[in-house]
């Protein structure tokens, strides 16, 4: 159980790392330090006062972060030799997570880079979850097979989880693209795009605003019908069925932090607000599709937990 509660643990603190990583640029805190360094102002705990406390106090969280990798990564590689490929894996993402942020300083906030940093921060976040689920503790002959019956049960509607995770990333790189070109507050009307009721101005940026909006709809659609079709088939799968119930509900939630985020130009706790939710959102999906996933019994799974050892 060491792996699997160190994994649980490895995901919650990337989860709270994106959401001050939200709070950097929410706050406009994101070249409080210049340096690209472990260094801020030359110390490395310097006053965490204004924008210092939120992009110092990121890149402490994020070191905090990587040293609980490499433990994790260590623990894997000892205990879990089925699992040591993902463990390398893992702690080459952490690693150039840790350079993007540098390099994101170093050139002064280049949206590609940033957007970089961003996405490869939810994938790291996803291949946690993926971990929490591999390394539950090992499955009877009996668990192994009620989760098949219940994988024929779930049948074609396993696909929607695939397209709601698909259309979650999308909009993931769309709102990076928002956040990181500066197209957060360029459209002041609800719904249109600008007071005056126009829906799709001429300017490039207010275009991807609208877009990521739009696309906003078409997640909302896509993960409500995903969520509708995999809890009809989960009749004996309590735990998914809970997830489908939240799925809408945290779409519902997005949406509304969405538009009283534009409402209020972009306050602060809202606009972190919705950042989480979209991580919460692809922590959603991504957990139901690996706990979806075949299972091995415990006679196989301690085979290949001590291959090789």
């Amino acid at each position: 159980m060491l792996e699997h509660r160190f994994a649980k643990v490895c995901a919650v603190a990337t989860f709270l790392m994106l959401i001050i990583g939200g709070m950097v640029n929410a706050t406009g805190s994101s070249l409080a330090c210049p340096e690209p360094t472990f260094l801020c102002h030359g110390q490395l705990f310097p006053p965490m006062k204004g924008g210092v406390l939120f992009e110092h106090g990121h890149r402490l969280w994020g070191d905090m972060v990587g040293l609980l990798q490499i433990a994790f990564t260590i623990i894997l590689i000892r205990r879990r030799k089925d699992l040591k490929k993902w463990a390398w894996a893992a702690l080459v993402m952490v690693s150039i997570q840790g350079t993007l942020g540098a390099l994101t300083v170093h050139y002064k906030l280049p949206w590609f880079i940033s957007t970089g940093h961003l996405l490869l921060g939810m994938s790291y976040f996803a291949t946690l979850v993926y971990l929490v689920v591999r390394t539950r503790p090992a499955p009877t002959l009996v668990d192994v097979r009620t989760h098949d019956a219940r994988r024929v049960a779930l049948g074609s509607a396993r696909r929607w989880i695939l397209i709601a995770c698909g259309a979650v990333v999308i909009q993931l790189l769309l709102g990076a693209l928002v956040r990181h070109l500066g197209a957060a507050l360029v459209c002041l009307g609800v719904p249109y795009c600008t007071l005056d009721g126009q829906w799709w101005p001429a300017h490039g940026v207010q275009d991807l605003h609208m877009i990521h909006r739009a696309f906003g709809v078409v997640v909302a659609i896509t993960t409500t019908i995903a969520a509708i079709k995999v809890y009809r088939h989960a009749k004996d799968w309590p735990g998914l069925r809970l997830l489908m119930v939240c799925a809408p509900v945290l779409v519902i939630g997005q949406i509304t932090l969405g538009i009283f985020t534009v409402l209020t130009w972009r306050a602060v706790p809202l606009a972190v607000a919705h950042f989480a939710g979209a991580a919460g959102l692809w922590a959603l999906w991504t957990s139901a599709w690996f706990i979806t996933a075949e299972r091995q019994p415990k006679s196989s799974a301690a085979a290949l937990g001590t291959l090789g050892s």
